[in-house]
């Protein structure tokens, strides 16, 4: 199994010019095995991703991506994506996440993108099954079983533990741990529990925290709260503030390190190859 990262900012892209080492683009990464590939939220990185592959306007087998919610970061990649404009049964992408109201998933997806905030109504053209999927009700995608569960975030978030029976991954973005309570901290610490990795939202520094309380991230302290409570083996820190340049993350990245090798940084282009 390999994790590759296409995007790691929040909120919204920055300048390359500022950005050079980690990334500009916001949340995308993909899971992969020789057969399979998912992808987890469709922020500006997808397109970055689409770029690179150039494979998946053509791929005719089913394509699946986990939507975590439906915030603008995580979503705008959509618009771009070559697989949702491919009129082809035979192309047909899967979007998975939680049903948030009473509208269709696929409105609830795209609402968004319609005149007059977007050119064309991509609720009418966009080829996409969309699927709903429940908190603590775990199903599978090929070799994958994925088990979504509540996050600490505004507007329905959820977070993902993904395993293919020897590799285990939670992707924890947009989530605020100091705010779970005590039952959904201790539910969090089990789906970590030796986690090859944990994906961990670290939005904001430990010194604009007490700003942002509230608004749905953590911090590095946060997540090295968690992995000491859980003992997951690698844990990757990223959905890093727009605002904040490669010198600032270089800061802190040092100081996620100096808690020990379990920590370390996401950056666009990087490579995770779990070999068991």
């Amino acid at each position: 199994m390999t994790l590759k990262v296409y995007g790691c900012r929040g909120s919204l892209p920055t300048t390359r010019d500022r950005a050079s080492k980690y990334g500009s683009n916001t949340s995308c990464m993909t899971i992969e095995t020789p057969g399979q590939t998912i992808v987890l939220d469709a922020g500006s990185g997808i397109a970055q991703m689409d770029r690179i592959t150039k494979i998946f306007a053509r791929n005719k087998k089913p394509f699946d991506i986990l939507l975590s919610h439906l915030h603008l970061d995580h979503i705008i990649g959509l618009t771009v994506f070559s697989k949702v404009w491919v009129d082809s049964p035979d192309a047909l992408l899967r979007i998975y996440t939680m049903d948030r109201d009473e509208n269709p998933l696929k409105t609830q997806i795209f609402g968004a993108f319609v005149p007059p905030y977007w050119p064309v109504s991509m609720v009418k053209f966009a080829n996409a099954e969309c699927i709903a999927v429940k908190e603590d009700i775990t199903f599978q995608l090929g070799c994958f079983s994925i088990t979504p569960f509540g996050a600490a975030h505004p507007d329905k978030t959820i977070s993902f533990h993904i395993t293919d029976g020897t590799t285990s991954i939670v992707y924890l973005l947009d989530c605020e741990t100091p705010m779970l309570s005590e039952q959904n901290w201790e539910g969090l610490v089990k789906y970590c529990k030796n986690a090859d990795l944990v994906v961990f939202d670290s939005a904001y520094s430990a010194a604009d925290y007490p700003d942002k309380k509230g608004w749905g991230h953590s911090t590095i302290e946060h997540g090295v709260e968690l992995a000491k409570s859980s003992g997951c083996k690698k844990m990757m820190f990223t959905h890093f503030g727009f605002e904040y340049s490669d010198q600032e993350l270089e800061i802190f990245e040092s100081s996620a390190k100096s808690q020990g090798d379990t920590f370390f940084f996401a950056r666009e282009g990087m490579e995770i190859v779990f070999i068991h």
